[in-house]
């Protein structure tokens, strides 16, 4: 089980007890601990003191801002941590927005924390048991890597939701197959999660493919795969007798359809155009007819992207 390490001292030239409560708090967002205070020889009185002076606020039971310190969202998610104590650490909807997964923002504060524990502190907590491998530092905060931050989410959030942060994870090297391969036989073999087969099945789905290259590709791909379309070849490269011409989001090779998921790419200027307008040409000689969906389209004309596309693989067959 993953814990802490032991509270952090400031080096001891530093030239006062203020000083070395400052030069922590700033270490950590301007907020400190009863228990690091403690470390560093307050006393409850003196504690309480400087509450009184309006010198600190105290932003939980066990938890003080120091010095008018801004509060933030960061600041939140370290006074959590710091409140539930040792091995406390960001996790679920709050950790996939501190990793900045695509599809979530900041918001509440979330922290798994030991099983057993008790407080009256910070955040919705969940009570778990974390391994060394599922916890690492971002930000200066505790938090589950991004591999168990998935795994956590699968558990809470809709599929369409997890697919598209599991895709963005991918496509920015936070996870690989392999490593969540093994987190997954990890956790199975400790009596299992919630939202593990679902992270099984995306893993098994893109071992098979290559991975979209934005959240629209990964949206569409839901689509077509929830329509019953067959499954496309993702990021298909497309070539004649002088090589490779095209690189297209999705391909059925043997209908010759292509379907593009367009994003602000498709409008970055005359020049970006004309070579659109060349290559697009250039798949038309080929014999590929080449589909263009838009995010507005897969959002809000779900029915009509896939009445195209099985359309022109229906004329393609025949």
């Amino acid at each position: 089980m993953y814990r802490m390490g032991r509270v952090f001292r400031a080096n001891s030239t530093h030239p006062s007890l203020d000083a070395e409560i400052s030069h922590l708090a700033d270490s950590q967002y301007g907020v400190i601990s009863r228990e690091q205070l403690s470390a560093l020889g307050m006393t409850k009185g003196r504690i309480q003191h400087r509450v009184d002076s309006g010198r600190w606020e105290r932003i939980s039971p066990s938890v003080f801002r120091v010095g008018g310190a801004r509060a933030s969202w960061l600041q939140s998610l370290r006074a959590a941590t710091l409140g539930w104590g040792d091995s406390a650490v960001v996790s679920h909807l709050a950790a996939a927005a501190l990793w900045r997964l695509a599809g979530f923002e900041p918001g509440p504060i979330e922290i798994t924390v030991p099983r057993g524990r008790r407080r009256a502190e910070l955040g919705v907590v969940h009570r778990n048991v974390l391994f060394e491998a599922d916890v690492t530092t971002l930000e200066r905060i505790p938090v589950t890597t991004p591999a168990r931050t998935v795994i956590d989410i699968a558990s809470v959030c809709p599929p369409e939701v997890v697919e598209g942060a599991f895709d963005d994870a991918l496509r920015r090297k936070l996870i690989s197959i392999p490593r969540i391969r093994w987190r997954l036989a990890e956790i199975e073999g400790g009596g299992g999660r919630p939202g593990v087969s679902l992270v099984r099945s995306l893993v098994q789905a893109r071992t098979k493919g290559a991975v979209p290259q934005s959240v629209l590709e990964t949206r569409l791909l839901r689509t077509m795969t929830q329509a019953g379309i067959p499954k496309p070849e993702t990021q298909h490269k497309i070539r004649d007798g002088n090589g490779q011409i095209a690189i297209v989001d999705f391909a059925f090779p043997r209908e010759k359809v292509a379907v593009e998921a367009d994003g602000y790419r498709w409008h970055s200027g005359r020049i970006q155009w004309q070579k659109d307008l060349a290559r697009r040409n250039r798949l038309s000689s080929l014999g590929w007819r080449v589909l263009h969906v838009t995010w507005d389209d897969v959002m809000n004309r779900t029915d009509s992207v896939i009445e195209s596309i099985v359309r022109a693989l229906g004329r393609s067959a025949t």
